[in-house]
């Protein structure tokens, strides 16, 4: 979270939410009133504190609407947390906070909940759950209201201090209020001088009540050009006209920003004022090119958005774009933009357009990610996510099912999905667009049953994977689809990867011409990749030489980065002629452009190719450690016939070789290590056998081992705790461990000096 404008007046209150934190507090709750800035105030803490945990989020739920369904909208929370995370989740049976949960229980995490009210109920269930499962967890919630959670602390943030009445210009200026005002009125370009009339900033400050809020909105009003006693008076006769004298229930906070937001709506032309209140149709904000294509008909002019946006963002109603181009809005702001949609009775066309615009946006990835925009394609389209289940939402709800469906087909052709591992909410959400059933089968439901079948079939869960594929293959039959190349390659895939059969691959080479013939060069290539995958496990070598190959040439001719990955990692396959073929190439590249699908299978190989060179000991933890990634994230491909012959072939030279106990010593070794652990050894970047900590790090770890606490540690090593705690932290990170608890196991497996002050000079094998 970067923010470019200064925090003004609230240090003490990052200071005492961060001080919660540095003593333990699983759960602060920063709270106040609209406008009041706990957004900014937490996305400060957020950006001090992160480093020192293994793993933190920063969350909006504002833009997440509420769903009568709680068990629904609770799920997608999770989902959300897990992508924001980057949690790999390809479990296809397990409940999203199932999934979440064994993330967070054994590693240091801070995530901050941001608009925590606007989900409430759903928001307090889960952060329960979280904070009573994972003892390393802690959360710093935004929220108008209270979470009710036993335990938490609450940091109520009021609005910054605003002068006397009778202020002067310098007793004024020692008001934080006045400060920011003065900043941001200084950022729009109308600086405060000695010769303003302070009076009226005065009173203009004291109208504001101290919400930073409604100062910048001021300041934007400021930089029209009228002086602050116009604002004023403006502001002043807005607030008679909207709200009766002695009016109950209305608070002074609320009654102002409404004031002060629809004062900023009527300095807007009407056509400002249409595109604010179009853009509120965006989830997660939007880039210049999304809001020309929505916003813009015969009553907003193309070229009128951009300097429309400019202005939206001079008068703080909306943030200016990022470095990825992406412009957001205040939850306020679009909230009161939304209302005027409504209100201009063109909210049915615009929601229209934006559907439209996102099943281009989709389908344009869908044909053009197979070259060398790959990555480009692939993080838009993430970027999007938002905007793409919105629009698919909405089909669902405007009885549009087929249409959402196409939608979702388009999503998952991209692979967005498979390298984000969000590929199983996305499956959910088609099963969920099937089950409208239509009059007659349709050509978008036959490729939409092939694409979620041959996910679940990748994912080793056959049943459900032939499942679908038997009504695919039925409705295909029902309208002559049956040699459609999507039905091919869900039928051939079925038949090589779950039942191990070569019938299959005629099947796929059907499938790989068919989408070559249709231009679908990206369906080809994956067409091509299983047959060449698939030949890989089952023989004969000249074709897995023969499959892998065109893979290779046709990803290097297209140029796609992630698709050369690959191509490289099946040139080793055990039925091929190169059965030594590193497979670290292809994990490290995978890895580097943060692919959440591939090293469960990379390191898969890369253990087999242990064996090969005749690492016993390195293959075994890393066989468990493939299992341990298997396990957390779903992809159970050890029970694929193909997977599993080889498997055993290779852990049976283990254990004839070094006997089974050390086998079984080694691979649970390997099962405990978390992700990245397992992927650095797998790389050959670490070895667990030989780390390099300091003198001061082994007299820590020591101290960790002997159960002594880290003021206990501070006391001896004359540092203050908070200290300690940092140092604990380089050490996780240098070990890729957890936590206290397995930094004091893996001490143990040491033979460390009884003075425990420095390391061992050679460190025994784990197992």
């Amino acid at each position: 979270m970067a923010y470019p404008t200064v925090l003004v007046g609230q240090s003490r209150k990052v200071t005492e939410v961060e001080s919660y934190i540095d003593n333990g507090a699983r759960l602060v709750t920063v709270t106040g009133s609209g406008g009041v800035g706990k957004t900014r105030l937490a996305a400060e803490v957020f950006r001090q504190r992160r480093d020192a945990y293994d793993a933190a989020a920063f969350v909006r739920l504002a833009e997440m609407s509420d769903d009568a369904d709680s068990e629904t909208t609770l799920e997608r929370i999770c989902n959300l947390l897990l992508a924001v995370l980057r949690v790999a989740n390809h479990q296809p049976d397990a409940q999203p906070l199932d999934v979440l949960i064994g993330f967070l229980r054994d590693q240091r995490v801070l995530l901050v909940l941001d608009n925590c009210e606007q989900l409430l109920a759903c928001v307090q269930e889960l952060v329960d759950l979280l904070i009573n499962q994972t003892p390393q967890l802690q959360i710093v919630a935004t929220s108008r209201a209270w979470l009710q959670i036993h335990g938490a602390r609450i940091v109520h943030l009021n609005p910054l201090r605003v002068p006397e009445e009778d202020a002067d210009r310098v007793q004024a200026e020692e008001c934080d209020a006045v400060r920011l005002l003065q900043d941001r009125a200084a950022l729009a370009g109308r600086p405060l001088t000695v010769d303003e009339d302070w009076s009226a900033i005065v009173r203009l400050v004291r109208w504001s009540d101290g919400i930073p809020l409604i100062l910048e909105l001021v300041a934007a009003q400021l930089s029209t050009g009228r002086s602050p006693a116009v604002v004023f008076e403006r502001l002043e006769g807005g607030l008679s006209l909207r709200y009766a004298p002695g009016t109950r229930g209305v608070q002074a906070h609320h009654l102002a920003l409404d004031v002060a937001i629809g004062e900023s709506w009527k300095l807007c032309s009407e056509v400002q004022q249409r595109v604010w209140a179009r853009l509120t149709t965006f989830t997660g904000g939007f880039t210049l090119e999304a809001a020309e294509e929505v916003c813009a008909d015969e009553c907003v002019d193309r070229a009128e958005i951009l300097t429309t946006l400019d202005y939206l963002v001079t008068h703080s109603i909306i943030d200016g774009a990022s470095a990825d181009g992406r412009y957001r809005q205040h939850n306020y702001l679009r909230e009161y933009g939304r209302r005027r949609l409504r209100l201009f009775g063109d909210q049915d066309t615009i929601e229209e357009r934006h559907c439209a615009w996102t099943a281009q946006l989709v389908r344009d990835a869908a044909e053009n990610w197979f070259g060398p925009d790959e990555m480009t394609w692939l993080n838009q389209i993430n970027a999007e996510s938002g905007n793409i289940t919105a629009a698919v939402s909405w089909c669902a709800d405007h009885g549009q099912a087929e249409r959402g469906l196409t939608i979702m087909v388009d999503l998952l052709r991209t692979r967005a999905p498979y390298f984000f591992a969000t590929e199983i909410p996305a499956c959910r959400q088609v099963e969920k667009l099937l089950q409208a059933r239509t009059a007659a089968p349709s050509p978008v439901r036959v490729s939409a049953l092939a694409m979620v079948g041959w996910i679940w079939i990748a994912l080793g869960t056959r049943e459900r994977g032939k499942a679908h594929r038997d009504e695919c293959l039925d409705l295909a039959r029902q309208i002559g689809m049956e040699n459609a190349p999507a039905v091919q390659f869900i039928d051939g895939t079925y038949d090589t990867l779950a039942l191990g059969l070569r019938s299959g691959y005629a099947k796929l080479e059907a499938a790989r011409e068919g989408f070559r013939a249709v231009g679908a060069h990206g369906s080809a290539y994956m067409a091509g990749l299983f047959h060449a995958f698939t030949a890989g496990l089952l023989g004969p070598v000249e074709e897995a030489d023969r499959m892998s190959q065109w893979c290779l040439d046709e990803a290097h001719t297209r140029g796609a980065e992630w698709a050369i990955t690959w191509a490289e990692w099946t040139r080793g396959l055990p039925e091929g002629s190169q059965p030594q073929a590193s497979a670290r190439s292809a994990l490290r590249a995978q890895v580097k452009l943060g692919d959440l699908w591939g090293p469960a299978w990379g390191v898969e190989e890369e253990a087999r190719k242990r064996v090969l060179a005749g690492d016993l000991v390195g293959a075994a933890h890393l066989y468990g450690g493939s299992d341990s990634l298997q396990a957390r994230h779903g992809v159970w491909f050890n029970g694929l016939p193909g997977w599993r012959h080889h498997r055993d072939i290779a852990i049976d030279t283990i254990t004839e070789r070094i006997g089974e106990e050390a086998f079984e010593a080694a691979r649970r070794a390997g099962s405990r290590w978390r992700d990245d652990r397992i992927v650095a050894f797998a790389l050959g970047d670490t070895d667990p056998t030989s780390p390099s900590l300091t003198e001061r790090q082994w007299q820590i770890t020591r101290m960790v081992s002997e159960g002594r606490s880290n003021p206990e540690i501070g006391a001896v090593l004359h540092n203050s705790a908070r200290t300690i705690e940092g140092d604990l932290t380089r050490i996780y990170r240098l070990l890729t461990l957890r936590g206290r608890t397995e930094l004091a196991e893996w001490y143990r497996t040491y033979d460390a000096p009884s003075d425990g002050s420095t390391a061992p000079a050679t460190p025994p094998l784990r197992g």
